[in-house]
């Protein structure tokens, strides 16, 4: 397994909105290498004739019904919003070339 690099480290982060000083990204490669490297192991099972699954229960799963609840007010919804314009919640702009 090749482990991940510094870089790769800080790409994801800036893709997840993350930020980390230097120390911190050397802590989360060794951390998210250790990770890999257990999840890696589940190649060492033996999974012959072993049907796949999409599930652990088997049968129907029981759906709740669709019905619309009691509405928040604007002004509560909004109450925790980082940043709203004209009573909606403002967003950044996650499409296009610029990650950042």
């Amino acid at each position: 397994m090749e482990e991940i690099s510094q870089e790769e480290i800080r790409h994801i982060a800036r893709l997840a909105k993350l930020r980390f000083a230097d120390e911190e990204i050397d802590a989360f490669a060794a951390q998210f290498n250790r990770i890999v490297a257990y999840v890696e192991k589940l190649n060492e099972v033996d999974t012959e004739g072993v049907e796949p699954m999409a599930r652990l229960l088997r049968g129907a799963t029981e759906l709740r019904a669709d019905e619309p609840g009691p509405m928040l007010a604007p002004a509560e919804a909004l109450k925790n919003a980082p940043r709203k314009t004209e009573g909606f919640f403002s967003v950044p702009r996650v499409l296009g070339e610029d990650v950042e």
